[in-house]
């Protein structure tokens, strides 16, 4: 029988004084999930012996759950998976459950647009939303049933389509959307990270930085591997591409723009009005606006802008440049020229083009871990607008980008472009169910 521990505890904490409801909602909070764990890991036998027994004679159905397209990172995962005859790949779509109220929030019309994304790429799709009566579709209840899950966002996964619940039928796998960046417990050690069987991460740095911190309640980072991500196999696959020069200049900015969230990258208030009004005065420039997908809608709820300056903003870059809000950016990325951003993922991806970046930086942003703070080092890293402006001249007039060197030198270092992480993946999910 399930107990929530964490409404039960909530509850009581109403009648208890103030001092003490903290620490009761908190208790209550690591008991379910230490059950939760518990059970997962009771399931975890009986899937194992049905997946190795199953993969002897058919193939196991690999299930990526997805519900934004701008944010699909796993193309390379999905490929590799069927090219393989041990396994068959699907893309679940299907709805977050954020709140009306939530800058996440979606409408039934983006969760088609989403579906729409892959089919236009005959990839194998399936909703996991029923639109006509607004309700979730249990993973269990698909057909066909997943194997396999893997997920890319930790934040509002409804219940019957998250890692607990779908532990009684399948293994489970994290690869997040975005290259791990800060040091915000946000990135590891959420309840989620530590109920799927594994949470793929970038690198060993990263991986002992995250099992160092984590916090009492956790498996203390046991399920954490190093593989690389397959965001960055795209430069693995696309190495020796040549690509045409179109000399964009990418304009990206993040969306967590004030103290209301756990990152505080964003300086578009302090900068956003700023770089385009650079851009229309050079308009010899190629320039691409690449904003985060939740800038908008988050701009516009927290009373910053109105929707009809959001709107206009918007348009201001359609009317000098290109508006940017896909998920396949990353040949943009090759053949831009530099790239203007507070974007914490960004920072690693664009690294391996091997082009000047100016970072925004903001007062308030928590740090970046030690692996993307080594790369940021090797930026054009500015704080204020007589900075922005000096950076912008001196490398999109002048032409003067001093830090090449230093950054070629750097990307030899890392050896990024070297990895492939779709292939270390499968590799190791080939273990896990004893496929020679």
């Amino acid at each position: 029988m399930y107990i929530p521990y964490d409404k039960i505890t909530q509850t009581i904490a109403l009648f208890l004084p103030s001092k003490y409801r903290e620490g009761l909602r908190e208790f209550g909070l690591n008991l379910k999930v230490f059950f939760n764990s518990l059970y997962i890991n009771k399931n975890k036998k009986s899937v194992l012996k049905k997946l190795r027994k199953k993969a002897k004679h058919k193939k196991i159905n690999v299930a990526f759950y997805v519900y934004d397209e701008t944010k699909w990172k796993c193309q390379s995962l999905y490929d590799l998976f069927e090219k393989s005859e041990n396994f068959a790949a699907h893309i679940f779509v299907t709805k977050n459950a954020a709140p009306v109220d939530n800058f996440n929030f979606q409408k039934n019309e983006e969760i088609k647009k989403v579906f729409d994304f892959f089919d236009s790429q005959n990839m194998r799709v399936s909703y996991a939303y029923d639109l006509k009566n607004d309700r979730y579709i249990p993973f269990e209840k698909m057909t066909p049933e997943p194997d396999i899950i893997f997920y890319q966002h930790p934040w509002y996964v409804e219940t019957s389509q998250g890692p607990v619940v779908c532990s009684k039928f399948a293994l489970t796998f994290y690869v997040p959307y975005f290259v791990a960046t800060s040091i915000s417990p946000i990135e590891y050690s959420l309840r989620f990270h530590q109920y799927v069987q594994t949470h793929y991460v970038l690198n060993d740095v990263i991986k002992e930085y995250y099992s160092k911190n984590l916090t009492w309640y956790t498996n203390k980072g046991s399920n954490l591997k190093a593989v690389g991500h397959t965001m960055l196999d795209y430069f693995y696959e696309n190495k020796d591409k040549q690509f045409e020069k179109k000399e964009y200049v990418i304009y990206a900015p993040h969306w967590s723009v004030d103290e209301n969230n756990n990152l505080c990258w964003g300086t578009f208030l302090q900068n956003g009005q700023f770089i385009l009004d650079y851009a229309k005065k050079h308009r010899e420039i190629n320039w691409v606006f690449k904003p985060h997908p939740c800038l908008k809608n988050y701009l516009v709820q927290h009373k910053y802008m109105t929707k009809n300056e959001v709107e206009n903003y918007w348009q201001s870059w359609e009317d000098i440049g290109t508006v940017c809000e896909t998920g396949n950016y990353l040949d943009m990325f090759m053949c831009s020229r530099a790239m203007i951003t507070d974007c914490g993922s960004f920072e690693t991806e664009y690294f391996l083009t091997g082009k000047p970046l100016i970072h925004l930086k903001s007062d308030n942003a928590v740090p970046f871990n030690p692996s993307v703070q080594n790369i940021v080092e090797n930026y054009y890293n500015v704080t204020n607008l007589s900075e922005l402006e000096h950076a912008l001249d001196n490398v999109l007039i002048k032409n003067n980008d001093y830090l090449k060197e230093k950054r070629a030198a750097a990307l030899k270092q890392y050896g990024y472009q070297d990895n492939y992480a779709a292939q270390n993946i499968l590799n190791d999910i080939k273990e896990v169910l004893e496929i020679d």
